[in-house]
Parts: structure tokens; sequence; C-alpha cells
């Protein structure tokens, strides 16, 4: 009688621990890691900087304030802001990064300004931000970066904001979705339009900007620059230095043609090597996403004899080149072709670390371009020793360390770059 007791005791206890296992195993539509919770505010709160947000159902949530560097992974579902006054809400030097071909849509009861209000940066890889059907808009970038990049839609109902550019926001689209909507910007802000075929059926834009500070755009497109050149007040002085928009970005100007150059660009964006081995700054290049973005500076050990000023870039990539048994970044950046619908360029090199802090006055500092690695190399080396030269000098462009040097050791670092050339008017 007390074994059979006994044994009851212990069936009710695994039924009870089963039960309580089951109740843990089942918890919401959002997981970060075996751990699931019923709404994104849950989510948030419990994940660390840097983890991904898994939705693995259609759901429903509210919106709430992200103050870390999160992804949320839509993984092909519906996630709907319903009944909320504000929505996802990105804190200054914080990003969010959404992707998984999942829907991000405005719910029953939303009443906010915008579905992504972004102080920081948000990044959208092939996933929709729809605001259609409800009297807002999608997306509103009020102090950072906001990039559309792969098969991104950006939906929003006729007179309604698509995409808000407050003041030195910077957007930057290369996307072959939809844009639905209206495009609203103020002064200094930057669109960024890198892919041709952008339709323009429902896209409207509405500048607020003045004689002083005017809206900025760069590479547009040749249908939406026919379109809304009145719009592009910054066009024009692109137009004087008639340059090519899609081979790069200016971010220098010496003030004369001395030497046989005036401007430097730097490229579209990062440069990897494709599947075939050569170096690409096309994302549109088969292989380009796969391939490497990191590179080798030169040999330990070896003096190259590089300089630091302003001006010495091409020198500097000559001296690292000269071996070519050592492909090294700047041996990669000198081997760079790109080629746009205005022509062919093959006079990249890799910027010295004068010319790299430039660029990052220029470009990273006001949120233009994509440079979004955490530092890029230079082809200047760090000679504090002769006996054992092994460091190169690189720049922090995105840490709490920005715009300041970081030396590497070159066997064990290998460092995202990004190309540069020089040109005349």
């Amino acid at each position: 009688m007390k074994k059979a007791l006994a044994l009851f005791f212990v069936a009710i206890l695994c039924v009870s621990l089963f039960v309580s296992c089951e109740s843990n195993v089942k918890k919401g539509p959002f997981r970060v890691g075996s751990e699931r919770f019923e709404t994104l505010i849950e989510a948030v709160t419990a994940a660390s900087d840097g983890d991904t947000i898994y939705l693995d159902e259609d759901a429903e949530t509210k919106g709430c304030i992200i103050s870390k560097n999160l992804t949320l992974d839509l993984n092909k579902h519906t996630l709907s802001l319903a009944d909320s006054k504000s929505g996802i809400i990105i804190y200054r030097d914080k990003t969010l990064i959404l992707v998984g071909s999942g829907n991000l849509v405005a719910g029953e009861g939303f009443t906010a300004k915008h579905l992504i209000h972004a102080l920081g940066t948000v990044k959208l890889l092939n996933t929709n931000v729809s605001a259609q059907g409800c009297n807002t808009g999608a997306v509103g970038a009020f102090s950072g970066t906001l990039v559309i990049f792969e098969a991104s839609h950006i939906l929003a109902d006729e007179g309604q904001q698509a995409i808000y550019l407050r003041k030195d926001s910077y957007c930057y689209i290369n996307t072959v979705g939809k844009i639905e909507g209206t495009i609203k910007t103020e002064d200094n802000a930057v669109v960024d339009f890198r892919n041709a075929d952008l339709s323009t059926e429902k896209l409207v834009f509405d500048c607020e900007s003045s004689s002083y500070n005017p809206v900025k755009a760069i590479r547009v497109s040749t249908d939406l620059y026919t379109s809304y050149k009145k719009t592009f007040d910054a066009v024009s002085e692109a137009d004087r230095l008639n340059y090519d928009h899609e081979a790069g970005i200016v971010f220098y100007d010496k003030g004369n043609n001395d030497d046989g150059w005036r401007y430097m660009m730097a490229a579209n964006v990062d440069m990897h090597i494709r599947a075939d081995g050569e170096p690409s700054v096309n994302p549109n290049d088969p292989g380009y996403a796969e391939g490497s973005n990191g590179f080798n500076f030169g040999k330990p050990g070896k003096f190259y004899g590089t300089d630091t000023l302003i001006g010495v870039g091409p020198h500097n990539t000559e001296l690292l080149t000269a071996d070519p048994s050592d492909k090294c970044g700047a041996w990669f950046c000198d081997r760079l072709t790109l080629t746009t619908s205005k022509g062919t360029y093959d006079d990249w090199f890799l910027p010295s670390i004068g010319e790299l802090e430039e660029m990052y006055k220029s470009l990273r500092t006001n949120y233009i371009g994509a440079l979004d690695a955490e530092f890029y190399s230079s082809s200047t080396e760090y000679d504090y020793d002769y006996e054992e030269l092994k460091n190169a000098c690189t720049l922090y462009f995105n840490s709490p360390h920005r715009g300041q040097l970081h030396v590497v050791d070159r066997e064990n670092c290998y460092c995202p770059v990004c190309p540069v050339r020089r040109f005349s008017d």
C-alpha cells in the first residue's frame, strides 16, 4: 500500500513537472535563444546587446523602445503594431536590423507618427514595412541612418510618409522593391539612391530646404534625376563637378588642379572579393555578399616607406603592390575596375591615414555613405619600431572610439577597406 501511494505521488509530481516544462516550452511568438516571450517589449528586455530576436509566427504587439544593438528576424512572418501610440523607437547610436523576408505593418489602433522612429541606425534587409490602410507613416529617421537594401518594400498610403528624414539624417536606398508614399526631407538630409530601377509611380518628394542648407542628393538614378531635378538642390553642385554619382562620393576638395587632380572620392561601398576572386564595390555583382571583405596590410617586418599625408595614397599603394605575390588590400584596390553607365574607372587606390581621416570627417560624421565597418585600413604603416615592423594604421569609423587611430597587427588582422580615386573638374 505504501509503495502504491509513493508511486502515485511520483506520478503526480511527474505530471506537474511536465505541465511546468510544457508551459515554459511555449510562451509566445518571440524567441531569444531558447526562451519565448509574448510581446516584443519582453523580448527586447531579455535580449543582450548584439542578440537576434526571432518571430516564429504571425503576431500582434505594441511598440517599444530599443536601447541595444539588435536584429529582428521576422522569419517570413507578419508583425503588426496594434493598439499602440508609439512605434518601434531606436535610441541614438544604436542599430536595429530587420531581416527575414517578413512584414512589419500597422495594425488596428496604431496611432503613432511612424511605425519605426529612428534616432540611431535602421537597416532593412529584404524586409517590408507597410503603413498602408492606416493614417500614419512607415519609417522616420530623426537623427540617424536608414539603409534599405535587397528586395525591401516601404509602403504608405497616398499623401502619407513612406520615409521621413529630419535634418542631418541619411537615407541609403539600394532596393529592387517599391517605395510608395511621400519621401519628406528637411535641411541637410541626404537621399542616396543607388538602384536605377527604383519605381517612381507612387513616389512623391516633399522637401523643405533653405539656400544655406539644401537637401543633398547623391547618385540619384537617371529617371529620378529627370523627374525631381528641381527638388535636388545639391545636384547642381554635382553637375558642376561633373563626377559620376554611381562611382562614388566626393569627400575632399584641395581647391586647385595641381598634380592633375582636385577632388577625391570614396567608392560607394566597401570592397569585397567576388566568387571569381576579383575585387568589387558593386553589391549586385554575383558573389559580392558572400565574398571576403577583410584584407591584410602587407608582409610583417617589411618597411615599405609609406607616408601619412593627404595626396600620397597612390604612391603608398604603388609601394605596397610592388610585390605582386603579396595580395594585400592595396593590391586589390589597385586591381579594382568599376563600370557605370558613364564610364569605366580603374584608378583606385588605398587611402593614406590622412586621407582616411578626411573621409571620416566628411562622410561618416555626416552619415553619408555606407561606411558601417568598425574600422578601415589605410595604406600607412605604423613605424614606431623599425627592428620589428609588424603594425599598420587603421581608423575607427563605428565604435565608441570613432575617429581615433587604431594600430593593428599585420599578421593577425584582416581589415575592411574602402577604395578611393582622384579626379579634376
